[in-house]
C-alpha cells in the first residue's frame, strides 16, 4: 500500500511538471506613453470634465492590425494598458499642462463643470499593407458647455506615423507618436474655444 502511494505521487509530481513546460509563453507588453508637446495659454477660468473615451469594439488589450479588409489581433502581444484608458489619462495630463482650465479631471472627479469632453477612440492600428507598415489612431471628440451640454466644438483628429522597421518591435514608438499628435492637435484646437 505505501509503495502505491509513494508510486502515485511520484507520478502525480511528474505529470505537474510536464503541465508546467506547456504552458503558453505570458504576451510580451508594449507600453503606451505619447509624449505631446503642449503650448502654454491664458487661463480661462473655467473646469473641464473628461470622460473616458470610449474604445471602438476591436480596441481591447491586444493589438490590432489591418490587412487590407482583414482586422485581427495578435495573440503574442498587446498593450500594457487598455488603449482607451492610456489615451484619456494623456488627453487630461495635456489639457492641465495647457494652463488654459482651473480645472481638469476625469468627469467623475469634478464635480458640475463648466464644459464637458466626450469621445471614441476609433482606430488603434498596425497597418500592415502599407511599405513601410504603419501606427495609425483616430480618435472623435466632442466639447459641449454648461448643464445643457450646448455643442461648442467636435472633430475627429488621425495621425499615422511609419514603423522604423517591418516587424513590431518598433510599433511603441511608432503608435505613441502618432497619438502624441492627435492629443497635441485635440489640444490645439480645444484651447482656442
Amino acid at each position: 500500500m505505501m509503495r502505491r502511494t509513494i508510486a502515485a505521487a511520484g507520478l502525480a509530481a511528474l505529470c505537474a511538471g510536464c503541465v508546467g513546460l506547456n504552458k503558453p509563453a505570458a504576451p510580451l507588453r508594449y507600453a503606451i506613453e505619447p509624449k505631446p508637446a503642449i503650448a502654454p495659454a491664458a487661463n480661462s477660468g473655467k473646469s473641464l470634465a473628461v470622460r473616458p473615451l470610449e474604445p471602438a469594439r476591436p480596441y481591447k488589450q491586444n493589438v490590432v492590425y489591418r490587412q487590407g479588409p482583414e482586422l485581427g489581433v495578435y495573440t503574442t502581444i498587446e498593450w500594457a494598458e487598455l488603449p482607451s484608458d492610456a489615451a484619456t489619462r494623456a488627453l487630461v495630463d495635456a489639457l492641465a499642462a495647457s494652463g488654459r482650465f482651473t480645472d481638469v479631471a476625469k468627469a467623475a472627479d469634478v464635480g458640475i463643470p463648466d464644459l464637458i469632453l466626450t469621445g471614441q477612440l476609433r482606430k488603434f492600428d498596425l497597418v500592415r499593407d502599407t511599405e513601410p507598415w504603419t501606427a495609425v489612431c483616430e480618435v472623435r471628440l466632442e466639447l459641449r458647455s454648461g448643464p445643457e451640454r450646448s455643442f461648442i466644438w467636435a472633430k475627429t483628429l488621425a495621425a499615422s506615423e511609419p514603423l522604423a522597421t517591418a516587424d513590431n518591435g518598433s510599433l511603441p514608438a511608432a503608435m505613441n507618436a502618432a497619438l502624441g499628435r492627435v492629443i497635441q492637435d485635440a489640444v490645439t484646437e480645444i484651447v482656442a474655444k
